[in-house]
């Protein structure tokens, strides 16, 4: 095997499959209409961000680590921050009674089969700030 098709199998096995994409999208549907399901309007927005925004994110082939971070914006404020992720861990311990469910401070990790979710509380401040 040259360098070459060595370098360019690894690069093609560092990118997500369709299936891989169309099953990582499906969980991000479903996250989304949990969360407005169960939190309603004491969520304000909620959102994707990450190395999945920004086409970085490689398969779990290759990272066991891969996620998906994900922002939930609370809507009031004047609690302390372990409040906010005791609200996420309720949550995903809820909507998501067969997944494995921790808290990695400051964020609330949800293992899924495929992919893996960091559900990071926030406040929104000024503007897009958080």
């Amino acid at each position: 095997m040259s360098v070459n098709s060595y370098l360019t199998s690894r690069a093609s096995a560092a990118v997500l499959s369709e299936t891989e994409k169309s099953s990582i999208n499906t969980s991000i549907s479903t996250l989304k209409t949990r969360l407005n399901d169960y939190f309603g309007s004491n969520v304000s927005k909620h959102f994707q961000f990450g190395s999945s925004t920004r086409g970085t994110i490689l398969p779990r082939s290759m990272d066991a680590n891969s996620d998906i971070d994900y922002m939930v914006v609370f809507a009031q404020g004047g609690n302390k921050p372990q409040t906010y992720i005791d609200r996420l861990k309720r949550f995903a311990e809820n909507k998501y009674s067969t997944s494995e469910v921790a808290q990695s401070n400051p964020t609330v990790i949800l293992n899924l089969n495929h992919i893996r979710f960091e559900l990071v509380p926030a406040l929104a401040q000024y503007g897009d700030s958080y």
